[in-house]
């Protein structure tokens, strides 16, 4: 086959593509995801009975808008990377933002309380369970993060997959603090940020396997 058969060949039937068509799929997968983990949390855990009386606090804002936060800067950082070659315009270090505010909130509130009330302000009574329940809430935006993905053009697959997998543990951090019962600053800075990561780090594997072209 001559060469400018196979253009003609290639070119034949090509339609244009839609205009944000990547913006639209991430954004699709993304509340898709968080749909179902809502689904789960409700299913599974319960929304926290007490929910409408913490809603006024500081505390529980922090909790819910530092994984908001998060999220919402991942999916831009997703989005960029799903395009072949193109990078972000802004450091990555900008997703640590909404950690170290949560961080020095944690690290204020630990100094300023008693020493008898460290322990319970680390540990409260949920951190065996807190990294695995936001993990497992996490699955279905970073899974359907993933199929939208594979259908794109990122070329750097593992820092794609990372920045699937933020968004992913961020999202479930955000769900999960609708039934989560710790409001302790250090107790957040320390689970929720490794409940975040441990997406983080299964999506880099899972991008650096799958996200190749």
């Amino acid at each position: 086959m001559k060469t400018d058969e196979l253009i003609k060949m290639l070119s034949t039937g090509v339609e244009p593509v839609a205009q944000h068509a990547n913006e639209k799929g991430i954004a699709q997968a993304l509340l898709a995801g968080a749909a179902i983990s809502f689904l789960l949390l409700i299913t599974i855990y319960g929304i926290r009975p007490d929910l409408r009386a913490v809603s006024t606090s500081f505390a529980f804002w922090m909790k819910l808008g530092v994984p908001l936060a998060s999220a919402l800067m991942a999916l831009t950082f997703v989005t960029t990377l799903s395009y072949p070659g193109k990078f972000p315009k802004v450091s990555y270090w900008v997703l640590s933002l909404p950690v170290l505010a949560l961080w020095i909130w944690a690290i204020s509130t630990w100094v300023g309380a008693d020493a008898s009330q460290h322990a319970g302000m680390v540990w409260g009574k949920t951190w065996r369970v807190c990294i695995m329940n936001i993990t497992f809430l996490a699955v279905p935006v970073g899974g359907l993060t993933l199929l939208a993905l594979r259908n794109l053009a990122p070329t750097q697959p593992v820092l794609t997959g990372a920045m699937a997998g933020w968004l992913a543990g961020s999202t479930g951090a955000s769900i999960y603090a609708l039934h989560c019962p710790e409001m302790a600053a250090p107790f957040l800075a320390i689970w929720y940020v490794l409940g975040m990561l441990v997406p983080t780090a299964i999506m880099a594997y899972v991008g650096h396997r799958s996200l190749r072209w």
